[in-house]
């Protein structure tokens, strides 16, 4: 599989952002997070004008991080501005400044920063049904998404450096605010209002929201993407975010996103009393994801996004030939009665099974666990983590208790599934050493009572009794009275 290294420049009105990424297209991983804190769009709030000791800042940051993406030997590197430079009024100062360094600067319109917001949820959750905003320095997208597809958008003057507009408002008033504004760009019927659908937040004051109320409910972990998050929250952590003295006692809020939050929370809150989600998730993909995403064939848009980045890495870390996918199939017949959302999770454990090698074996159960729970998977809320980890922590752990964290994230009998995904997985490990070679002349399949390994060809030479303990062990936890290895 051929990994490309693209990089995105992301003139905001908050920052200017450089993320580069490598992997695969379809599961774009970034390996460097770079950002200037320059407030372009302070201008907004003002005379519209970029100060020139700002406007010294941004070439500075951009001449850094061009720089900085050339040396990374990048394959494509894209440049983009979007509220602060199209609306202030030398924006094209900017523009022109750069281009003097060699930077070609697209200025997207509100439209097109809407469509790369959706896009990138839809990148990440490609059956995404709800709607996507997107709340920057300048402005505030709503996004319809459905299908896969993009549907109503809007591009809002609201921002978190246009908070003057939100000041001694209630959350009805706000709710108003939002529909006059969306009615006045989109006509009185020219944007649906769904309730029941999920509503994607991106946005970093709305990141630092999902991190506090991590803080307040106790999550046990720190990732933000897909982090699920109840609609009464935003009201219900009001009074926390509006005194300053007790925020800063959490420890959770940046310093530089505390003046922002009181305003992004109340617009969040307005946000929920005009589309009435079922609840509010956390999307770590947002514009520059959505970018590379519309650059995607068909065919790389159509691929599962975890199953793209767990083949990526597993590829990449197992020992010998890969032969992921293999062993899925290899294993699948005794799971044959499960959905696809199962299937899928268990072909990402199956895909990542072989990745923890290179630790002590002491150690590799709780590598395999922090792996599926801390790494940058698309696609996949917390208990699908959960279930993956629980999964390849019985790979390498055998028998040994889950630990307590996962209960906490997933049901008991989704972990229990997984638990039997990875003693199938244990067993062809001890199979073949982990090779693969024998799962072409091998095959497990049961009956009634009895769960029966059958080899045949070159692999009839691999029994042992480490192999018909694997197989007991997955044939107990399946609910068969006895297992047996043929021959022949």
């Amino acid at each position: 599989m051929r990994s490309t290294r693209k990089a995105v420049i992301d003139i905001g009105s908050n920052t200017i952002r450089l993320v580069v990424y490598d992997g695969l297209p379809r599961a774009p991983m970034p390996i460097y997070n770079e950002k200037s804190r320059v407030a372009l769009g302070a201008c907004l709030a003002g005379d519209g004008v970029i100060n020139s000791a700002t406007m010294k800042k941004a070439l500075a940051a951009l001449g850094r991080f061009e720089t900085l993406a050339r040396a990374m030997k990048v394959d494509t590197l894209r440049v983009v501005a979007t509220a602060a430079t199209r609306e202030a009024k030398n924006g094209q100062q900017l523009v022109e400044g750069a281009a003097a360094l060699g930077i070609r600067v697209e200025v997207l319109d509100g439209e097109t920063e809407a469509t790369a917001a959706g896009l990138g949820v839809i990148s990440d959750n490609p059956h995404a049904n709800g709607y996507v905003g997107d709340l920057g320095g300048g402005s505030l997208e709503l996004i319809r998404v459905a299908d896969g597809k993009l549907h109503e958008r809007v591009s809002l003057p609201l921002g978190t450096l246009r908070q003057e507009a939100l000041k001694g408002k209630t959350t009805k008033q706000i709710t108003q605010m939002l529909r006059q504004e969306i009615a006045v760009l989109k006509g009185e019927d020219g944007f649906p209002y769904e309730p029941n659908l999920p509503f994607y937040m991106i946005g970093g004051s709305w990141r630092s929201f999902a991190r506090l109320h991590m803080h307040d409910a106790g999550y046990p972990l720190t990732i933000l993407s897909n982090y699920q998050i109840p609609p009464d929250a935003p009201t219900r952590l009001m009074p926390l975010i509006n005194d300053e003295a007790a925020l800063a006692q959490t420890k959770v809020i940046a310093s530089a996103r505390m003046a922002a939050l009181p305003g992004a929370t109340a617009l969040l809150a307005a946000v929920v009393r005009l589309l009435e989600p079922r609840e509010l998730v956390t999307s770590v993909y947002g514009l520059r994801e959505g970018l590379l995403f519309d650059q995607l064939s068909d065919a790389e848009r159509r691929e599962d996004p975890l199953i793209a980045a767990t083949r990526f890495e597993g590829e990449r870390l197992a020992r010998f030939p890969f032969h992921g996918d293999a062993l899925a199939d290899w294993i699948a017949p005794v799971f044959a009665g499960q959905s696809d959302g199962d299937a899928r999770l268990c072909r990402a454990a199956c895909l990542l099974s072989d990745s923890v090698w290179n630790v002590n074996p002491e150690y590799r159960a709780d590598h395999a666990l922090d792996l599926a729970l801390d790494g940058n998977w698309p696609g996949v809320v917390a208990s699908d983590r959960a279930i993956i980890a629980a999964a390849l922590w019985t790979v390498h752990a055998g028998k040994r208790t889950l630990p307590e964290m996962l209960a906490n994230l997933a049901k008991p009998g989704a972990l229990a599934q997984a638990v039997i995904w990875g003693l199938a997985i244990r067993l062809a490990q001890r199979l073949d050493g982990g090779t693969g070679r024998a799962l072409s002349d091998s095959r497990i399949e049961g009956d009634d009572a009895i769960l029966r390994l059958r080899l045949s060809g070159q692999a009839t030479r691999l029994r042992s009794n480490s192999v018909q303990r694997r197989l007991q062990a997955l044939a107990e936890a399946l609910g068969y009275g006895r297992s047996e290895i043929v021959t022949g």
